[in-house]
């Protein structure tokens, strides 16, 4: 059973064309320090409300590490948790991320042998380095695919990456904890077939002068010229024709 899987592994890699983990591993992709980094994860299946979400950023913040962790299990409410680290998480995951040359990984492709049109999943990486000594941009981004990871045969160092992020969660300081309600959670019916979803946040927040909401993640606590989440660069309004 082990060759079988093991066989199955290959061809998998193999389907999926472009280069292998090891050629991946050996690129050198040179980079600044680590600033920033997000896991997320999310499933979309035909019952109304079963979808899943978890997304853990780590973000710097006036010089301080700070951790928000987002999760929503299948018909339940989606919690949003902001915590300030006990410990160096960035320097962990860079240590990593400099061990394995993950910043290259964002080069690998993932083959889906079974195609599914009524459930999708996704899962990703992504990292943000300080490129500025460099000469490049102050947030580079690299976009690691776990899916692909995990097909070429890195699925442990993914394991490990999160595993930081978990771990570092456990004896952080928490700052505050949101939770958004779903409304009709107890139909249970197809998607077509429910009610369009209510959001509700409790407590509410009080936003800072000249808060923008990012349109891709949709932190809405944005003062600055980039999402401190995600890091999209904010989109200035259109100006009203003269």
């Amino acid at each position: 059973m082990e060759e079988m899987c093991k066989k199955f592994l290959s061809e998998l890699q193999a389907a999926s064309g472009g280069p292998t983990l090891e050629e991946v591993k050996s690129r050198h992709i040179p980079h600044g320090r680590l600033v920033g980094c997000s896991y997320h994860a999310s499933s979309c299946g035909m019952m109304y409300n079963s979808d899943t979400l978890l997304y853990i950023t780590v973000s710097l913040r006036n010089g301080q590490q700070q951790i928000a962790y987002t999760e929503k299990q299948a018909f339940q409410p989606t919690i949003r948790t902001e915590y300030i680290p006990n410990q160096d998480v960035l320097a962990a995951l860079n240590e990593l991320v400099e061990r394995e040359n993950l910043a290259a990984w964002s080069v690998l492709e993932y083959h889906d042998p079974f195609k599914c049109t009524d459930y999708s999943s996704s899962a990703s990486i992504d990292l943000r380095f300080d490129d500025s000594s460099l000469g490049g941009s102050k947030s580079a981004l690299a976009v690691i695919k776990v899916s692909a990871a995990c097909q070429h045969g890195g699925g442990d160092v993914i394991q490990q990456f999160r595993n930081i992020l978990e771990t570092a969660v456990q004896d952080a300081k928490v700052l505050s904890s949101t939770k958004f309600e779903t409304a009709n959670a107890a139909l249970g019916m197809m998607g077509m077939m429910a009610m369009p979803p209510q959001s509700a946040e409790v407590p509410e927040t009080v936003l800072p002068d000249g808060a923008w909401k990012c349109p891709n993640c949709g932190f809405d606590s944005n003062t600055g010229k980039f999402c401190v989440e995600c890091g999209t660069k904010r989109v200035p309004p259109l100006q009203p024709d003269p």
